[in-house]
């Protein structure tokens, strides 16, 4: 990092260094990276915009639901899937937690080729994000505008697009919203 001379996604690279510290059981390692990343880099991509935010907030996140993030982020969605076989947002205390765990499910089962489980997963964190300020809920939205659409569905994943749209004040707004808008505009015959 200190040789890197760009500007865009040096906080998201610290975000990711300190999840690695949090999970190797070096809470206060991460906490002092995270304290890092608010010097360093710059916030003008989604990605950074949120790990900023995040480390202002000061708290890391839930070790089950990032290791799952993790794992579905790598590919290994089987892995990812096992680890949260048997858990419901009970296990949860936070709303902010249960939305996630909605949204990570679906993701995970969307990936293995689960689409209705998916689906009912993807239309609960949409339903529980609509007025949150996690990007969950949103890109909950989104999913479901795109399996609708590839299901010919076109008047159902407009629905769904012009639900991500209207989720405002979320981590990844824009990127969201460029890719429902396209959404519509493919499906409207634009």
């Amino acid at each position: 990092m200190r040789q890197f001379k760009g500007k865009f996604y040096v906080k998201e690279v610290y975000q990711r260094i300190a999840w690695a510290q949090y999970l190797q059981g070096q809470e206060q390692k991460a906490k002092a990276t995270l304290q890092n990343l608010l010097r360093q880099g710059a916030t003008q991509s989604d990605a950074d915009k949120k790990a900023q935010r995040d480390a202002l907030a000061g708290s890391l996140p839930h070790p089950l639901l990032l290791k799952a993030r993790l794992l579905n982020d790598g590919g290994y969605n089987t892995e990812a899937f096992a680890l949260l076989a048997g858990k419901s947002e009970d296990d949860f205390t936070q709303e902010a937690e249960k939305l996630e765990f909605a949204y990570r499910a679906a993701r995970i089962q969307e990936d293995l080729g689960k689409t209705e489980e998916a689906i009912r997963n993807y239309k609960i964190a949409a339903r529980k994000g609509e007025m949150r300020p996690e990007h969950f809920g949103a890109r909950a939205a989104l999913q479901l505008g795109m399996i609708y659409e590839a299901r010919g569905q076109k008047d159902l994943a407009i629905v769904y697009y012009k639900k991500c749209l209207a989720m405002e004040n979320h981590d990844y707004k824009d990127s969201l919203d460029q890719k429902a808008k396209a959404g519509i505009a493919r499906c409207s015959g634009e």
